[in-house]
C-alpha cells in the first residue's frame, strides 16, 4: 500500500509483479455512463475456467444471463466505487455453464485522483465444498448478495 495510507492506482503495479499469477488475473475498468466494469486484462486460465476471454467486452456479456448477473456483481463493484474496499468474491461459475468450477478471488480497487478507476483481481480454483471461512477462517464476512 502507498505511503500515504490510500488504496494503490494502477501505475503502483507493474505486471512483472505479478508474473507467477499472470494467468488468473483480469484487470477491469470502470465505466461510467452508465457504471460497468470493461476488462482490459483477462488471463489465459480465467479465460479456460469461465470458457470465454472476457478481454474487452463487460462484466457478465458473455453470460447465460447477462442481466442477472450483472444485477448482482455491479451491486458488488457501485459499493466498491461509492467505499472503496478490498473484497473476496467466491463462486461457481454456472452462469458460464461451468458449474464444475468453483473460484475465489481478491478484488483490489485502484483509486486515481480519489476515484476508483480500475479493479485488479487474482483467482484461484478451490473445491465445490469449499466456502472462504474454510480457507480464511479469521477473515470478516461482510455478503452484498
Amino acid at each position: 500500500m502507498p505511503e500515504n495510507g490510500r488504496l494503490p492506482g494502477r501505475n503502483d503495479f507493474d505486471a512483472v509483479d505479478f508474473k507467477s499469477w499472470l494467468g488468473r488475473i483480469f484487470i477491469a475498468r470502470i465505466e461510467r455512463e452508465p457504471f460497468n466494469l470493461r476488462f482490459t486484462l483477462w488471463g489465459t486460465k480465467l479465460t479456460e475456467w469461465w470458457g470465454v476471454d472476457y478481454t474487452h467486452k463487460t462484466l457478465g456479456s458473455a453470460s447465460n444471463d447477462p442481466e442477472a448477473l450483472q444485477a448482482i456483481e455491479l451491486a458488488y463493484f457501485q459499493e466498491m466505487d461509492r467505499d472503496p474496499f478490498i473484497g473476496i468474491a467466491c463462486g461457481v461459475l454456472d452462469q458460464h455453464q461451468r458449474a464444475f468450477i468453483k473460484v475465489i478471488g481478491l478484488d483490489l480497487p485502484l483509486i486515481d485522483d480519489g476515484n476508483l478507476t480500475q479493479v485488479l483481481s487474482a483467482h484461484l480454483e478451490i473445491k465445490l465444498d469449499q466456502e472462504i471461512p474454510d480457507l480464511l477462517p479469521a477473515c470478516p464476512i461482510l455478503r452484498y448478495f
